[in-house]
């Protein structure tokens, strides 16, 4: 199966192209930054989507690519809706042209995290621009596509060049520096090679609709940090507790928008992995 897969040079789009199959035929895409690795394909730009996708015609398109700095989102709200949400619209329309299939990867903060522990089928109720944003990728991919799925993440992490919440405590602790970490957001972690490898079931599989492909758990940041802090053997003291109202956020953050992952295990017969697994996994890579 030919892969093209945008937000190359990403977390998320570095990883599905490390853990893909021998016989998969693998297209990473970047916009801004470049890798020895990646071909040029600005998701913004209409012509250039239609061109790249006509030219490589890959039977999946994985689409990573995001504005995903919420607090930023707040000052740029009409480049984030080009890259969140006119974006998704230009690749699920190039994809529907060649006939291809189309996962897009979206966010827990579609939802407001009043209830936490959400399903594929609860109601929607982004709070933040980025939120609005990426949510909107979604209705435009449903809009513009008839053969889609829907991959949400939450707080992804793992090995990377860009420093991400999981890498961000590692270094920290490492260098024997306090953090404080509040109590009070609750979310499903999710490590980068288990969600990449959810993705890649749903695509050969050829499953449609929207999946939770998030970690397999229901925790607040500052537990979700003592468990960093145990996977990697470092100072679990140098951790405090805090909440979010010691914070100015420019962005709303949902208080628990932790997934609940049961659809993906039931339909697919794929298990996300628990904090704990990834994290034990991560600290072997390394």
């Amino acid at each position: 199966m030919k892969f093209f897969i945008t937000g190359g040079s990403g977390l998320l789009g570095e990883r599905l192209a490390t853990i893909a199959s021998n016989d998969d035929e693998i297209v990473l895409s970047h916009n801004s930054n470049p890798t020895k690795n990646t071909i040029k394909c600005d998701i913004t730009d209409k012509n250039e989507v239609e061109k790249v996708i006509n030219k490589n015609k890959p039977d999946t398109i994985v689409h990573c690519a995001a504005m995903t700095d919420v607090d930023l989102c707040e000052d740029e709200i009409d480049i984030a809706y080009r890259i969140n949400s006119d974006g998704t619209r230009n690749m699920a329309q190039a994809a529907e042209n060649i006939g291809a299939k189309i996962i897009y990867v979206s966010t827990d903060f579609v939802f407001d995290g009043d209830k936490g522990y959400y399903s594929e089928d609860d109601e929607v109720n982004p709070l933040g621009i980025y939120a609005k944003s990426k949510y909107d990728g979604e209705v435009q991919l449903k809009k513009y596509s008839t053969n889609w799925a829907i991959a949400r993440v939450s707080v992804l992490y793992g090995w990377h060049k860009k420093a991400n919440f999981t890498t961000w405590v590692i270094n920290q602790l490492r260098s024997n520096n306090s953090i404080n970490i509040v109590t009070d957001q609750i979310n499903s972690p999710t490590y980068a090679d288990n969600a990449g490898e959810a993705i890649f079931e749903i695509a050969k599989q050829d499953k449609n609709g929207i999946y939770h492909t998030a970690g397999n758990d229901r925790i607040n940041r500052f537990d979700f940090t003592q468990k960093i802090a145990e996977a990697f053997n470092l100072n679990k003291d140098l951790i405090n507790p805090t909440t979010s109202d010691k914070f100015i956020q420019k962005a709303p953050r949902p208080r628990d928008s932790s997934l609940n992952v049961n659809k993906i295990k039931k339909e697919l017969g794929f298990t996300m992995e628990t904090c704990s697994e990834s994290l034990e996994r991560m600290a072997n890579c390394k």
